[in-house]
């Protein structure tokens, strides 16, 4: 009676040895998952892995080229009236550089709502980088250089280039993290991608431009650049 129990024992352990391997197994590689996509995404990291894992490697290398552009345009839009139109080169230098102090403010991390074998729900907590203070900060600098500014000179654009650099080193990422929901699951191979079905289509856009700007394109983005500019104007007028 006693070495069946025994043997009963061995029994539900050697169960319970596969049951917990398997789930832990199932957590790990959900992780992987999760945190393999975001840090290809905002990293561009992981290159090699990624395209083991995932089926849609090309989807993110073309939406973080769109984003550098709109940062870049973006840039030339606000400051070229003053500096001039800025050379291929000189908005490329701009945007590696801002890129480089994004991976290095910004951050995220993230909840697994939802998993199965072949599916997961995932809600990102961006604190994404604020571009609109950093814009902020560069129109402040060229307000107190504003006497010596002759507007569309080589001479304007080096004190917007050095107005800007300034700014970028005092610039940080947002207090309060932007939540962003995405569903993945597996194709027909085993890869991985994102659910375009259950996902929201603007939360798949807007990853990228969240963690690059601290805000979604449709939040309040615009209104945070009003209020930077508002700010330095009236404190200009305050003087």
């Amino acid at each position: 009676m006693f070495k069946h129990k025994k043997k009963l024992v061995l029994v539900f352990c050697i169960i319970a040895i596969f049951c917990l391997s398997g789930c832990s197994s199932k957590v790990e590689n959900t992780d992987k998952v999760v945190s393999l996509f975001a840090n290809r995404l905002f990293y561009d990291t992981q290159v090699d892995e990624y395209k083991e894992m995932f089926s849609d490697s090309q989807l993110y290398n073309e939406r973080a080229q769109e984003v550098e552009e709109d940062l870049q345009n973006n840039f030339a839009t606000v400051f070229e009236p003053i500096s001039g139109t800025l050379s291929k080169s000189e908005r490329e230098d701009i945007s590696i550089s801002l890129i480089d102090k994004v991976r290095d403010k910004a951050s995220y991390s993230y909840t697994i709502d939802e998993t199965t074998k072949n599916t997961i729900k995932v809600t990102y907590h961006i604190k994404g980088f604020d571009y609109a203070h950093l814009v902020g900060m560069t129109m402040s600098n060229l307000n107190e250089n504003a006497d010596n500014i002759e507007i569309g000179t080589v001479g304007a654009k080096h004190i917007v280039t050095i107005a800007y650099y300034d700014a970028l080193e005092k610039a940080s990422s947002i207090d309060k993290p932007v939540d962003i929901s995405i569903y993945f699951k597996r194709d027909d191979n085993k890869k991985w991608l994102v659910d375009t079905k259950k996902s929201k289509e603007k939360d798949i856009q807007n990853l990228l431009f969240v963690f690059m700007t601290g805000k979604r394109h449709d939040d309040d983005y615009e209104k945070k650049m009003i209020e930077e500019i508002n700010q330095i104007t009236s404190k200009e007028q305050t003087k």
